[in-house]
């Protein structure tokens, strides 16, 4: 709702843009915990695998909005980064570099779910305890 009000990209609101940002990375970090106590914690393999893949996605977020919210570059050199070089420019490389990161991410998981099927180890496990093999 707030994006649609007629001032928010005013400079006034500019505090509000930045807290409504960090409001939106906050929901996805409670759902970060809640799947690492799911899986077991951080010793599991799917967990040490994919945790510390999501912390760099967020650290890659706070340094767009880092460069977002002190407009770095552009303070030490203005005038000069007004069509290549600009924080807005830099964020948003930041932004598209994160959703890659995070799609291959998904690719990295689904590999290791599909490596690691549980019903089809314990499905061979059983056959080979009564000296069935499974043709692979």
């Amino acid at each position: 709702m707030a994006q649609i009000h007629p001032r928010f990209l005013s400079a006034q609101w500019a505090n509000r843009r930045i807290m409504l940002f960090c409001a939106m990375v906050g929901f996805g970090i409670a759902p970060t915990i809640h799947w690492v106590f799911l899986y077991g914690g951080v010793n599991t393999p799917i967990v040490k695998l994919i945790l510390p893949r999501v912390i760099v996605l967020y650290l890659m977020g706070f340094t767009a909005l880092i460069f977002y919210a002190t407009m770095f570059p552009e303070v030490c050199c203005p005038g000069r980064l007004d069509y290549v070089g600009s924080s807005h420019q830099l964020w948003h490389v930041l932004v598209v570099i994160a959703f890659l990161w995070w799609h291959q991410t998904g690719v990295i998981m689904m590999e290791f779910v599909h490596n690691s099927d549980p019903c089809r180890n314990a499905a061979q496990e059983s056959l080979l305890n009564q000296n069935i093999v499974l043709e692979t």
